[in-house]
């Protein structure tokens, strides 16, 4: 995809070039698996508009609206790692659907699912990792709609680790 800016002001003449794959596929009884990438770059965008620099899904709260989006970042602070360079993102993330958490006894009758995710992100400062562990389809009943992950950050020599709280009411 490629986004063209066009302005009177020669400094915000600009081409962003981007593309993304995303899939997502089920792996039988061990539950399924998705990712999604996404890249790009900018053309003459040096001197743009910080508004026009491409910036990223981050989360400095603790807690998310939408429990399940895989797509954005749970710990990256909102405009630190906003570009206007190139760029690239992966996000990695494996539903257990019940397949480790359903084994052990007690907890199986619980209905909890068991959710890994990786994270990176690329840009013109230094990588940004994330690594979180999280249990989904907790409440009660056919109400079920929080989500708990520990979400532990590395980037540039600071590793640093928290809760996020999840809720998703299908919106």
């Amino acid at each position: 995809m490629k986004v063209h800016s066009r302005s009177d002001n020669s400094n915000y003449d600009y081409h962003q070039f981007r593309a993304s794959l995303y899939q997502s596929f089920d792996m039988g009884n061990v539950g399924r698996s998705s990712y999604w990438v996404n890249g790009g770059t900018f053309i003459n965008g040096d001197g743009i508009s910080f508004i026009d620099y491409q910036h990223f899904n981050g989360n400095r709260l603790r807690y998310k609206l939408q429990a399940l989006n895989p797509y954005g970042f749970g710990l990256l602070n909102y405009y630190d790692y906003s570009t206007n360079s190139d760029y690239a993102q992966v996000h990695l993330q494996h539903d257990f659907k019940g397949f480790i958490l359903g084994k052990i006894p007690g907890l199986n009758k619980l209905n909890y699912d068991l959710i890994l995710s990786g994270k990176a992100l690329f840009t013109d400062r230094k990588p940004y990792f994330e690594a979180s562990a999280g249990i989904d389809n907790i409440g009660f009943g056919k109400f079920r709609p929080f989500r708990v992950d520990y979400v532990h950050s590395i980037t540039s020599g600071r590793s640093y680790g928290a809760f996020v709280v999840g809720i998703n009411f299908g919106l």
